[in-house]
């Protein structure tokens, strides 16, 4: 009964958000698109170069230059429940991913909150599969627990894929805590050791392109790429250490600036947006983040190597996606292919305690932590806030929040019936690819045998938008995740960032004129305030929303980079004895 209360719920939401748009024919047989899904992990809002990066992303580049850059599209604040959301256009929620794998609290033991998909939900490629596509994926799933939920039992003819949530970015396979081994299958079988050379951006699109090159016949397919770059550990072979040294001389708040300034210049970012200040912590400790022309060039040398290395793993993943797009143009299928890129979320600011099960002793027992070796296999290096704060230029807090920072996602789309090209500021999120897909397809769900007895989609196309036929087709959304809970609604932002990260109360944003949520305005707007908060307690009873019970939570050791001597150790002591004392401190939340 509450399955199709909940259906027809989905359903009555599903016909509001259609109405008034205009029918698309089917496409023929002949005239299906493909489709090829390009998900990067924990990239940063601004770290291609057509979002004000300096770091070399051509590829990315000449993509946004022929399509849409998507400036308003939204994910969840940790990988997982976004690519629930993308493989079936569903909220996290009722997707099967309330919460991660590891990170679920003993009052949120229900299917929601599985950590993988289910039955009662339809995958993009289990859909487009029944029509005739030859489905393949390469890369990070982080969807399944049970065998059942992996890829090749979700419509994927062929993949190669990552079950947990990263891992060495190497062939020696270290995980990034004691739980998780980075296993890797391909069409279902466990692959028992890796090429002596594996670097995972290079060999998921080698991987890639055999699939594509070794397909059968002429019908049309749905590729999907799902790189683990630039996800910590971050490393980078040999060849590309060295790629972006001194790059970064200048220091964090410099390159945040410039990116801002860049953003200005191309029109993206009004002229008098304000920057959100990262807080800072005292200067007895570890974490004080001291002004940088005061720092020794050792210090600087050593803040800035991990930078150097993330901007390397970056344009190596735009490389190897390069190499993709090169392939599709030179076999003629590049102009009926329809390509979406984005990330699953934004840039991380955690250190390796973050992770589930994780101690000092088991880290420095398995992982080489010095600068010296920083980037190579072994090592273990983490970007830390300050980096973190710069490639989500300019949006407020990282990966795991709710604030854009955590849930504003770089989206570029190309494709042969795009007529809107450019930028566009249309509210969008990440369940609005699947009906998208769909409809490029002619795929109805409404009907499709397929989606018999299944939960319908909760995302809306987004080809008006794309087609120029609308500015936009979302007014809303709402969100959930470790209990920070935040929506928009047209100009509007609600946000609840649980204590101690943020303020442990609902705060009100005008995003046409503050996008970096630097002023709390619920004062001022108590009735939109409430408005807002009904309009989230309705999501939440919608997709079955159960806060967690204790509050997830880290200290705040989790935030610092580096290895942690005794007197790194006492001061942390110290700060959390003082913070007891008065207002909490700002921390890290779980994710990855």
């Amino acid at each position: 009964m509450r399955l199709l209360s909940f259906c027809l719920c989905l359903l009555l939401i599903s016909a509001c958000s259609d109405a008034g748009s205009e029918d698309t024919a089917a496409p023929s047989p002949e005239e299906r698109p493909n489709f090829l899904i390009i998900v990067a992990d924990d990239l940063g809002w601004s770290d291609i170069g057509a979002l004000g990066s300096e770091i070399r992303t051509p590829t990315l580049d000449a993509l946004a230059g022929r399509g849409l850059v998507m400036t308003s599209f939204y994910v969840a604040p940790t990988c997982s429940p976004t690519r629930s959301m993308l493989m079936t256009g569903m909220d996290n929620h009722p997707a099967g991913v309330g919460s991660m794998s590891g990170i679920q609290t003993p009052n949120q033991n229900t299917r929601n909150y599985a950590a993988q998909l289910h039955e009662d939900v339809v995958t993009i490629a289990e859909a487009l599969k029944t029509q005739g596509y030859q489905t393949m994926m390469s890369g990070k799933w982080h969807l399944a627990v049970d065998e059942s939920q992996r890829p090749h039992n979700r419509g994927f003819d062929k993949s190669f894929a990552l079950m947990p949530g990263g891992g060495s970015h190497f062939a020696d396979r270290k995980s990034l805590n004691p739980t998780e081994i980075p296993e890797y299958y391909e069409d279902g079988k466990l692959v028992e050791e890796l090429p002596a050379d594996f670097y995972s951006s290079i060999n998921y699109t080698d991987t890639m392109l055999g699939y594509l090159k070794g397909r059968d016949g002429d019908a049309p397919f749905l590729a999907y790429l799902a790189y683990t770059a630039p996800h910590d550990p971050l490393q980078v072979p040999d060849e590309w250490l060295d790629r972006y040294d001194g790059t970064y001389d200048v220091g964090p708040l410099a390159t945040q600036q410039a990116r801002l300034q860049r953003l200005q210049e191309k029109g993206i970012v009004a002229p008098d947006v304000a920057l959100w200040q990262m807080p800072n912590f005292p200067p007895f400790l570890p974490l004080h983040a001291a002004p940088w022309p005061t720092r020794s060039d050792s210090q600087k040398a050593k803040d800035t190597r991990p930078m150097e290395i993330y901007a390397s793993m970056v344009e190596l993943m735009d490389q190897q996606l390069g190499r993709v797009i090169t392939y599709l143009e030179e076999t003629g299928e590049l102009d009926n292919t329809y390509i979406v890129f984005f990330s699953d979320n934004g840039a991380s600011a955690v250190a390796p305690l973050v992770y589930p099960g994780n101690t000092k002793e088991w880290v420095n027992a398995n992982w080489d932590r010095s600068v010296e070796n920083a980037g190579k296999a072994g090592n273990f290096t983490v970007m830390g806030r300050e980096w973190a704060n710069a490639s989500n230029t300019p949006w407020r807090l990282f990966k795991g929040s709710v604030g854009d920072g955590g849930i504003r996602s770089p989206m570029i789309v190309a494709g042969p019936k795009l007529a809107k090209t450019g930028t566009t500021d249309a509210l969008a999120h990440v369940m609005d690819i699947a009906p998208s897909v769909y409809e490029l397809a002619g795929v109805d769900p409404s009907s499709a045998d397929i989606f018999a007895g299944k939960l319908p989609l909760q995302g809306v196309s987004l080809l008006p938008v794309w087609q120029a036929q609308a500015d936009s087709v979302r007014q809303s959304f709402m969100t959930e995740l470790f209990n920070g809970r935040a929506g928009r609604d047209g100009k509007w932002k609600i946000a609840f960032v649980p204590r101690p990260q943020g303020s442990g109360q609902w705060e009100l944003f005008d995003m046409s004129v503050d996008p970096g949520e630097t002023t709390n305005v619920a004062a001022d707007h108590p009735d939109v305030v409430e408005r807002l908060k009904a309009q989230y307690e309705d999501y939440a009873r919608l997709n079955g929303v159960i806060p967690a019970v204790p509050q997830p939570s880290q200290s705040l050791r989790a935030l610092y980079p580096h290895p942690c001597d005794a007197a790194c150790e006492a001061s942390f002591v110290k700060f959390m004895e003082l913070a007891r004392k008065g207002p909490p401190p700002p921390d890290a939340r779980p994710g990855r």
